[in-house]
C-alpha cells in the first residue's frame, strides 16, 4: 500500500504545514481585512494557528527561506552588476559600428563578433 501512495505522489509538490497555514492565512485576511496587510500579518497569524509541535520545523523554515532568499538576492545583485557592464559594452560596440557606416566605413568582422557575443551574454546564451 506504501508503495502505491508513493508512486502515486512522486513529483507532486510537498506542502510543509507552514505553507498550507500561510496559505490559510492569506485566505483568511483577504476576508477579515479587505483594506489591506502585510506579509508579517500574514506570517504571524500563520505560525500563530500551528500546532505547538509544529513551531520548531517551522521556524527552522522560516529562518533557511530568509537565508535562501538574501543569497537569491545576492546571486541577483552580482548577475546585475555583470550584465551591466555587458551592457554599457554593447552599447558602445553599437555605437562605434553606427559611426563606421554613418561615416561610410565598412564593419569589421571582429566588431559585429564582438557585439554578438554581447548580445548573447545578455540573453543567457554566452558560448
Amino acid at each position: 500500500m506504501s508503495d502505491v501512495f508513493e508512486e502515486l505522489t512522486t513529483g507532486l509538490r510537498r506542502v510543509s504545514p507552514l505553507a498550507a497555514m500561510f496559505d490559510a492565512a492569506e485566505d483568511t485576511l483577504l476576508v477579515d481585512r479587505p483594506e489591506g496587510f502585510t506579509p508579517e500579518d500574514i506570517g504571524r497569524l500563520a505560525y500563530e494557528s500551528l500546532p505547538e509541535a509544529e513551531r520548531g520545523d517551522a521556524w527552522n523554515e522560516l529562518l533557511y527561506t530568509y537565508w535562501s532568499a538574501r543569497q537569491n538576492d545576492r546571486e541577483a545583485r552580482l548577475r546585475y552588476e555583470r550584465e551591466q557592464k555587458a551592457r554599457t559594452a554593447l552599447a558602445a560596440a553599437l555605437d562605434e559600428r553606427e559611426m563606421a557606416l554613418v561615416l561610410g566605413n565598412e564593419v569589421p568582422p571582429s566588431l559585429d563578433v564582438a557585439i554578438a557575443r554581447l548580445a548573447r551574454t545578455l540573453i543567457g546564451g554566452a558560448r
